[in-house]
């Protein structure tokens, strides 16, 4: 079973506290060189509008008024939800942004700016900066982002499957229905589209990795250029991304509408000048008079728990691609420490009782880490009883085994010592993986059944890459004593703070098949100095709204979680069980920013 959650990783031992603790700077996808797009030949975008190809440029500088945006734009939709934002943080370049916001509703909000097209267009490329809010976290229909489109006639028609009446491309994030491996807020970015071969009369949802929702009866969430390969055989699988909250990025959205009667139309974008995804050999047009008309952004729900925010800035419409913007000079986001290490301490049996760690890879490139098992170096802090031969197995999010160690000099010797990372003792176990972005599982056993106090830590050893681990959980059995379940987490990166989520599940396990879950948990969470920060019972007695704000509240009432804002520095999550009792639970950490 896969237990996942939030965060991670590097090692520096500090006694009880972090159990890991190297820190080191959270990564976040790096921009491609400017010289490739129009916004190389103008630093800053000044003077980006005179270029030929540029169709309409607007960096809100100009406006004291949101009502005024409809000099420039053809229409501004719900006028008290839009703001020329103006403080720090909150505009990429120059000195303001646009501000869409989604009031707390029961009803459909959806806001909007729309620009036309004219002359109409067979190919656009469509640019904007763009940041969602810290804590932005919607659970229905969350529209939002870039959309080019050509006749749209509004939500619910599903377009002539002879390609004669329109279609629509709009660039999102967003969680739909159940959420995939490893993704969180705000949601994976993807394309909402329209077009000839629609499954739902709502539009459809192209994600990078070729999955497609709805599901189809033919081919379930197989994308056509999965399922008929033949058809598409220019499409490449490409991760799916997950970008940060409370920071700024360059996406760019492109569509190539197709010759009639051939399948050589186009739909691709970049994030921060980095491909992401790109659809070709399509077909989703079949007369030429079929052109795009309109250009919008936007922010829609069907309906907000909380005042949810998205910024924009720097957008550029035009027939070629744009890029990044080149000798820019933004002004930053406010620094955020980052969730950089976790570690787990467990009692390690056999059966369903293993040591089992989940985590995530979040962004657009692959991630080289370093997944140890340790035992016997646990004796030199005092640990008692603990596995004398750790073992290591790595699965993917399928549950597919990708690699398996016993001793870590047996196998990758090198590599692993070159990484300074080296388990202290022989015995134990490490596996060196560059993994693309999804989800993982480690699971720690003892070799020949043994069983004991274990260690299971990830470690990122390529912090240059385009991706981040995002998530991480432990599960494991819980005693008492020296054998409660210990998670070790560290935040650096930043010289702020970040809000952090620590949940300890019992009672949510039984339905997953848990028999002996834990039942009444309680976490605690400590500094460096070993002094007690918060501690909680049960999740609804305290800070149940901001939680349930979050997205984050425990499946049940009797499971625990505490949110707190915590500085840079190193901390330990320790999960008993309130009356004493034993059983399996899992102890997850979140970074809500």
């Amino acid at each position: 079973m896969m237990m996942i959650l939030s965060c991670v990783n590097r090692a520096r031992r500090t006694g009880f506290v972090s159990f890991s603790a190297l820190l080191t700077f959270l990564t976040t996808p790096t921009a491609a060189p400017a010289d490739t797009g129009i916004a190389a030949r103008y630093p800053g975008d000044k003077n980006i509008a005179s270029d030929p190809a540029v169709i309409f440029a607007d960096d809100f500088e100009s406006y004291t008024s949101p009502s005024q945006l409809r000099n420039n734009w053809d229409s501004a939709y719900q006028l008290p939800n839009i703001r020329i934002a103006a403080e720090a943080g909150n505009f990429f370049a120059g000195s303001k942004a646009l501000e869409f916001s989604l009031p707390i509703s029961i009803t459909e909000v959806s806001n909007s700016l729309k620009k036309r097209l004219s002359p109409e267009q067979d190919t656009v490329f469509l640019r904007a900066y763009t940041k969602f809010d810290a804590g932005y976290s919607v659970t229905s229909s969350n529209h939002n982002g870039l959309r080019l489109s050509a006749k749209y006639p509004g939500p619910g028609v599903i377009p002539p499957a002879d390609g004669t009446g329109f279609f629509l491309f709009l660039l999102q994030n967003n969680i739909l229905g159940t959420t995939l491996a490893g993704e969180t807020a705000p949601g994976y970015s993807h394309l909402y589209v329209y077009w000839p071969k629609q499954r739902s009369a709502f539009g459809d949802h192209w994600y990078p990795d070729g999955m497609v929702k709805p599901f189809s009866g033919d081919v379930g969430n197989q994308g056509e250029w999965l399922a008929f390969p033949n058809q598409y055989p220019d499409f490449k699988v490409m991760p799916n991304f997950l970008p940060q909250r409370n920071r700024w990025y360059c996406y760019e959205l492109m569509v190539r509408a197709n010759t009639p009667g051939q399948n050589d139309g186009e739909v691709k974008y970049w994030i921060d000048g980095k491909l992401i995804s790109d659809f070709p050999d399509l077909n989703i047009r079949s007369i030429s008079t079929l052109k795009m008309d309109e250009a919008h952004i936007g922010l829609h729900a069907a309906h907000s728990e909380r005042v949810n925010k998205k910024w924009y800035d720097n957008v550029v419409i035009a027939t070629q691609y744009v890029g990044p913007m080149a000798g820019a000079s933004p002004i930053p986001s406010p620094t955020t420490a980052q969730l950089q290490n976790i570690s787990s301490r467990l009692l390690i049996q056999t059966g369903n009782n293993v040591g089992i760690a989940g985590f995530v890879v979040g962004g657009t490139d692959a991630k080289k880490l370093l997944i140890r098992g340790l035992g016997p170096t646990l004796a030199q802090f005092n640990v008692t009883g603990v596995m004398q031969n750790p073992t290591l197995e790595l699965h993917d999010g399928s549950g597919s085994l990708i690699a398996t160690n016993d001793d870590w000099k047996d196998t990758q010797q090198a590599e692993i010592a070159a990484t300074q990372l080296a388990p202290p003792a022989d015995a134990e176990a490490a596996i060196l993986a560059t993994l693309q972005p999804g989800a993982y599982t480690a699971i720690q056993t003892g070799a020949g059944g043994g069983t004991g106090v274990g260690l299971i830590e990830v470690y990122d050893v390529d912090p240059l890459a385009a991706s981040r681990l995002i998530n991480i959980s432990t599960r494991g059995q819980v005693q008492t004593g020296n054998n409660v379940l210990i998670a070790g987490c560290s935040l650096a990166g930043g010289s702020g703070s970040n809000d952090v989520v620590v949940r300890a599940l019992g009672p949510s396990l039984v339905p997953l098949g848990v028999n002996n879950a834990l039942p009444d948990p309680v976490v605690t969470l400590y500094d460096s100095n070993a002094n007690v920060i918060t501690t909680n019972d049960n999740w609804k007695d305290s800070q149940r709204s901001v939680i349930e704000n979050l997205g984050l509240q425990p499946p049940n009432d009797l499971d625990a979680a505490i949110l707190v804002t915590l500085a840079a520095g190193n901390y330990t999550a320790i999960v008993t069980d309130k009356n004493g009792s034993t059983g399996v639970g899992l102890v997850e950490v979140y970074a809500t920013q």
